[in-house]
């Protein structure tokens, strides 16, 4: 018998998709509603395709728990309202309204969600002084102000809180009891890790100049509190009307939960391994073309040091009639500059767990598994990779003119081993030894 149950709606549909219950044994369920079915509605994820039979606990509590957040918010939700982190479905009744992509969960019978949202009519400018407290509060208490709830919890660790935009260049939260989707995420990093704000904006550019589809943040300064402006790229702004766009992060799409987003904390057929990219990448509008971008996209994270591209920082997105896309780059990082995280892999290259272990029989073991042919080879060294390391060489000297030395030095130091190991003869400018750090 069902305890607790949430509508679950998706954005643009006049009817609920479904129903999201906790029994009194605390499992949770998903059933789809039969008007919604009937009526073509579109699967909330790969791994709850549309059907009449209800998901049970295993696959419905490792897609929505995945649209919960990993920090303070939800520890405050927590305690406020006495639940415990495995309650998904409480969480979701306070902090569902408004998930990332086009879902919401909100209590059975409640109104539905408000969209589109019209910026002149549904958002209340924040002043100076509250936007400031705002930041300076995610970036010392790691949380929000007692006094602020964010309007669009989006799932992850860092400190952040979604609001919008507003022509005029002004930040805005939508109005109360409006619950219209919001365009941007403010990311705000502590103080010691203050420059990664730059970090990440120089990563998404280089990403950019090496030709790959990636969301470019900005940094700037609230005050004097550093912070990162992230357009959503699950939002459209279009006419001053803002709408929803539906997306999922790899964990989702493969039933996975958060946990187990490395490879390293699960097992064969429950963890995030090449093998479990391909079977999301082949799902999508062009197969091909996604796993090519996904390549190119870890060979990209290789030369930046980013070992923390696991599977919630990699999405599908639904931006067109039937299949998702593979969604553009996010949470780009060189993290291998951070003795904070390790740097083991998230997921393996061919034998190896490492960087430092990659061989060049790994490199191309990872290249076939993604469907490059032994007799393409020297074609995808040649078209494909090739290319990767010289442009990231010749927009490097933005990282040197930005203040961003270190970065630039792990970024030779990582182009230079991956061009070594791949035998490519590319010109790679010396830079000072850079001794990663971490374990």
């Amino acid at each position: 018998m069902a305890d607790e149950v949430l509508d679950v709606w998706m954005d643009g549909f006049p009817r609920p998709a479904g129903r999201l219950a906790r029994t009194s044994h605390g499992d949770t369920a998903f059933l789809y509603n039969a008007d919604y079915a009937s009526a073509g509605g579109p699967s909330l994820s790969l791994s709850l395709p549309v059907d009449m039979e209800a998901f049970g606990d295993i696959e419905t509590r490792a897609f929505f728990a995945n649209l919960l957040p990993e920090n303070a918010q939800l520890q405050r939700v927590m305690e406020r309202e006495g639940l415990a982190r495995d309650d998904v479905v409480g969480l979701l009744k306070h902090l569902g309204a408004d998930c990332a992509g086009s879902v919401s969960c909100v209590p059975t019978g409640a109104a539905p969600i408000k969209s589109p949202g019209v910026l002149t009519e549904d958002y209340e400018p924040l002043e100076d002084r509250a936007l400031l407290r705002i930041a300076k509060s995610l970036r010392d208490e790691r949380r929000l102000p007692v006094e602020v709830a964010d309007p669009s919890p989006v799932a992850g660790v860092q400190s952040k809180i979604a609001l919008t935009v507003l022509p005029g260049g002004a930040f805005a939260l939508p109005r109360e009891g409006t619950r219209v989707p919001t365009t941007h995420i403010l990311k705000v990093p502590g103080r010691r890790d203050a420059r990664d704000t730059r970090n990440e904006e120089a990563a998404a550019i280089l990403a950019s100049a090496a030709g790959l589809d990636v969301s470019i943040p900005t940094a700037i300064k609230i005050g004097e509190v550093d912070a990162l402006l992230i357009a959503r790229f699950d939002r459209q702004v279009r006419n001053g009307v803002v709408t929803r766009i539906h997306q999922e992060d790899f964990a989702q799409a493969l039933g996975l939960p958060s946990e187990l987003k490395y490879q390293r904390r699960g097992k064969p057929g429950r963890w995030f391994d090449v093998e479990a990219a391909l079977t999301v990448l082949d799902r999508t509008r062009d197969p091909q073309a996604a796993r090519l971008a996904f390549l190119r996209a870890t060979v990209f994270n290789l030369c930046i040091g980013n070992t923390d591209n696991h599977a919630k920082n990699h999405a599908v997105l639904y931006d067109g009639p039937g299949a998702p896309r593979f969604a553009p780059l996010y949470d780009l990082l060189p993290i291998r500059l951070s003795k904070e995280y390790t740097h083991e892999l998230a997921f393996q290259i061919g034998a190896a767990k490492t960087f430092d272990d990659i061989t060049g029989e790994d490199l191309i073991d990872f290249f076939e598994t993604l469907g490059a042919p032994p007799e393409h080879l020297d074609r995808l060294l040649q078209d494909e990779i090739r290319p990767i390391i010289e442009s990231l060489e010749a927009a490097s000297p933005r990282l040197r003119s930005s203040g961003l030395k270190p970065f630039n030095d792990v970024l030779g130091r990582e182009m230079e081993e991956l061009a070594e190991r791949l035998q490519l003869d590319v010109k790679i400018e010396p830079r000072d030894y850079y001794p990663t750090e971490g374990t």
